[in-house]
């Protein structure tokens, strides 16, 4: 899943937003950006639930776990992927497409991919 949309053509990235000449990608990136917010509050979720767990009734114990575990889940399933080009380095201007992880990262490879077989193809 990729909220907005993204193709990789013989030579640009084509974003909801941009289009990149693959000869003029210097970065692209894939990260999952809210993996240490979600595992801190994960884990501060499930702490509290311990601490307090003979104060509280145990269908508010489920729902504190459920929460955690959500949390946990949705921050190492959700990616973003960045293009930088080197002709906008040193402006605020990047794409940067959110989606799943697994997703984004796939497309990198095969943005990577086309940008190898356009170097073989220039040597």
């Amino acid at each position: 899943m990729i909220l907005g949309s993204l193709s990789v053509n013989s030579d640009a990235v084509v974003t909801h937003r941009d289009s990149y000449l693959l000869k003029s990608l210097s970065v692209v990136s894939v990260r999952r950006v809210f993996l240490a917010p979600s595992l801190l509050f994960g884990t501060g979720f499930t702490g509290f639930g311990i601490a307090f767990s003979d104060l509280l009734y145990q269908s508010e114990i489920i729902a504190i776990l459920v929460t955690a575990f959500v949390a946990i889940i949705a921050g190492t399933q959700i990616g973003q992927l960045k293009l930088l080009s080197r002709d906008l380095r040193g402006s605020d201007l990047s794409g940067v497409i959110w989606g799943r992880y697994s997703t984004l990262n796939f497309i990198r490879s095969q943005i990577i991919q086309k940008l190898s077989s356009i170097e073989g193809e220039e040597i």
